[in-house]
Protein backbone atom coordinates (compact mmCIF):
# COMPACT_ATOMS: atom_id res chain seq x y z
CA UNK A 1 0.00 0.00 0.00
CA UNK A 2 1.53 3.74 -1.04
CA UNK A 3 2.66 5.41 1.92
CA UNK A 4 0.22 8.35 1.30
CA UNK A 5 -3.21 5.85 1.77
CA UNK A 6 -1.27 4.54 5.07
CA UNK A 7 -0.90 7.99 6.37
CA UNK A 8 -4.40 8.49 5.71
CA UNK A 9 -5.51 5.43 7.49
CA UNK A 10 -3.14 5.94 10.39
CA UNK A 11 -5.24 9.35 10.67
CA UNK A 12 -8.29 8.06 10.70
CA UNK A 13 -7.45 5.26 13.43
CA UNK A 14 -6.13 8.10 15.34
CA UNK A 15 -9.08 9.96 15.33
CA UNK A 16 -11.27 7.04 16.55
CA UNK A 17 -9.10 5.54 18.97
CA UNK A 18 -9.64 9.25 20.60
CA UNK A 19 -13.42 9.19 19.99
CA UNK A 20 -13.49 5.57 21.69
CA UNK A 21 -11.31 6.36 24.81
CA UNK A 22 -13.15 9.65 25.38
CA UNK A 23 -16.23 6.99 25.40
CA UNK A 24 -15.16 4.35 27.25
CA UNK A 25 -14.11 7.08 30.01
CA UNK A 26 -17.47 8.54 29.97
CA UNK A 27 -19.09 4.94 30.16
CA UNK A 28 -16.95 4.26 33.22
CA UNK A 29 -17.37 7.67 34.91
CA UNK A 30 -21.40 7.15 34.60
CA UNK A 31 -21.19 4.38 36.77
CA UNK A 32 -19.66 5.76 39.07
CA UNK A 33 -21.68 8.92 39.21
CA UNK A 34 -24.41 7.14 40.27
CA UNK A 35 -26.45 8.00 43.43
CA UNK A 36 -26.13 5.59 46.52
CA UNK A 37 -28.74 2.86 46.10
CA UNK A 38 -29.29 2.39 49.80
CA UNK A 39 -31.33 5.68 49.92
CA UNK A 40 -33.53 4.49 47.08
CA UNK A 41 -36.88 2.67 46.60
CA UNK A 42 -36.47 -0.87 45.13
CA UNK A 43 -37.80 0.78 41.78
CA UNK A 44 -34.78 3.19 41.88
CA UNK A 45 -32.67 0.63 42.40
CA UNK A 46 -33.44 -1.83 39.96
CA UNK A 47 -33.68 1.29 37.34
CA UNK A 48 -29.83 2.37 38.16
CA UNK A 49 -28.71 -1.43 38.07
CA UNK A 50 -30.60 -1.90 34.45
CA UNK A 51 -29.10 1.69 33.46
CA UNK A 52 -25.74 0.60 34.55
CA UNK A 53 -25.75 -2.43 33.01
CA UNK A 54 -26.83 -1.12 29.77
CA UNK A 55 -23.91 1.66 29.94
CA UNK A 56 -21.56 -1.26 30.78
CA UNK A 57 -22.12 -3.21 27.93
CA UNK A 58 -22.25 -0.24 25.72
CA UNK A 59 -18.51 0.31 26.90
CA UNK A 60 -17.66 -3.45 26.35
CA UNK A 61 -18.33 -2.53 22.74
CA UNK A 62 -16.37 0.56 22.74
CA UNK A 63 -13.62 -1.36 24.70
CA UNK A 64 -13.54 -4.16 22.13
CA UNK A 65 -13.68 -1.43 19.22
CA UNK A 66 -10.80 0.28 20.60
CA UNK A 67 -8.69 -2.90 20.85
CA UNK A 68 -9.26 -3.50 17.24
CA UNK A 69 -8.57 0.07 16.62
CA UNK A 70 -4.80 -0.23 18.79
CA UNK A 71 -4.38 -3.59 16.99
CA UNK A 72 -4.77 -1.76 13.26
CA UNK A 73 -2.24 0.93 14.69
CA UNK A 74 0.19 -1.18 15.80
CA UNK A 75 -0.15 -3.27 12.67
CA UNK A 76 0.86 -0.02 10.70
CA UNK A 77 3.68 0.26 12.23
CA UNK A 78 4.90 -3.16 12.17
CA UNK A 79 3.99 -2.81 8.23
CA UNK A 80 1.30 -5.77 8.55
CA UNK A 81 -1.94 -3.23 7.88
CA UNK A 82 -3.94 -4.44 5.59
CA UNK A 83 -3.76 -8.13 5.22
CA UNK A 84 -6.28 -10.44 6.93
CA UNK A 85 -5.31 -12.15 10.10
CA UNK A 86 -6.62 -15.21 8.91
CA UNK A 87 -5.56 -16.08 5.14
CA UNK A 88 -2.89 -12.96 5.53
CA UNK A 89 -4.18 -12.20 1.65
CA UNK A 90 -4.61 -7.74 1.53
CA UNK A 91 -7.48 -6.51 2.71
CA UNK A 92 -9.66 -4.10 -0.10
CA UNK A 93 -8.96 -0.79 0.28
CA UNK A 94 -12.80 -0.70 0.06
CA UNK A 95 -13.48 -2.71 2.74
CA UNK A 96 -10.84 -0.92 4.49
CA UNK A 97 -12.19 2.59 3.88
CA UNK A 98 -15.31 1.83 5.33
CA UNK A 99 -13.48 -0.26 8.39
CA UNK A 100 -9.27 0.90 8.67
CA UNK A 101 -9.61 -1.56 11.80
CA UNK A 102 -10.85 -4.48 10.04
CA UNK A 103 -9.10 -7.55 10.89
CA UNK A 104 -10.14 -10.11 7.84
CA UNK A 105 -11.00 -9.92 4.41
CA UNK A 106 -14.24 -10.29 3.15
CA UNK A 107 -14.63 -13.37 2.36
CA UNK A 108 -13.39 -14.66 5.99
CA UNK A 109 -15.52 -12.23 7.64
CA UNK A 110 -18.08 -14.59 5.73
CA UNK A 111 -16.86 -17.63 6.83
CA UNK A 112 -16.13 -16.53 10.45
CA UNK A 113 -20.21 -14.64 10.86
CA UNK A 114 -21.39 -18.23 9.23
CA UNK A 115 -19.62 -20.17 11.85
CA UNK A 116 -20.29 -18.30 14.72
CA UNK A 117 -24.04 -18.61 13.11
CA UNK A 118 -23.70 -22.17 12.90
CA UNK A 119 -22.39 -22.62 16.40
CA UNK A 120 -25.09 -20.24 18.13
CA UNK A 121 -28.07 -21.91 15.45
Amino acid sequence: MRKDRLAYFKKRLVEKQRQLTEEVGRTALYGKDQEDDSIKDLGDQANTAYTREFFFELGNGDRRLLRDVVSALQKLDDGAFGSCERCSEPISEKRLEALPFARHCIGCQRVIEEEERMATG
